[in-house]
């Protein structure tokens, strides 16, 4: 990472189990295939060397369980913002607390939900030259899916187009 460069990690969570009756979507913990993957993920995340000022996670169970599985496996430490604004939020909602809660982070990393974790890669990604054989978004998003990010620009003024992608992971472990 260039200085003058910032790095976004967008860290789709885990697999979550099904909704027992009654229980609120966001109260779905992760399975055990779930953490295994999440845990393999941090895995990756220390054999590429990334580091992470600041993590802002949903408030959601599954998101704050595979955030805690990730750093239990790469030692990564950082400052943990819980925000419920990223619930299931909008790729516009989620531009807005990136720029509001970004700040002097160089590196911040974003655990969320889909549709929101893909649809702001692909739209912070959108018109960059992709090299061929490079990474890119055409195999999806699937959970506990990492997508990383050099941004360019200070994060109140990231927007569509203004991001490469750099490199994406999907964590896989055999399991239920």
């Amino acid at each position: 990472m260039t200085s003058a460069s910032r790095q976004l990690i967008l860290v789709r969570h885990a697999k979550a189990a099904e909704p027992r009756d009654g229980q609120a979507d966001h109260d779905r913990p992760l399975t055990q295939r779930g953490h295994a993957d999440a845990e393999a993920l941090g895995h990756w995340f220390k054999e590429q060397g990334l580091r992470v000022d600041l993590v802002l996670c949903s408030t959601a169970v599954r998101t704050r369980e595979t955030w805690a599985d990730v750093v239990a496996s790469s030692g990564l430490g950082a400052l943990v913002a819980n925000d419920q604004r990223i619930y299931n939020a909008s790729v516009q909602r989620l531009l807005g607390v990136i720029a509001e809660e970004g700040g002097p982070s160089r590196s911040i990393a974003v655990v969320g939900h889909a549709p929101g974790m893909p649809g702001l890669a692909a739209a912070l990604i959108e018109g960059a030259q992709v090299e061929e054989g490079g990474p890119n978004l055409e195999g999806g998003y699937p959970t506990c899916t990492a997508a990383v990010l050099q941004v360019a620009v200070k994060w109140k003024d990231l927007a569509p187009g203004t991001a490469r992608l750099s490199a994406i992971h999907t964590a896989r472990t055999s399991g239920d």
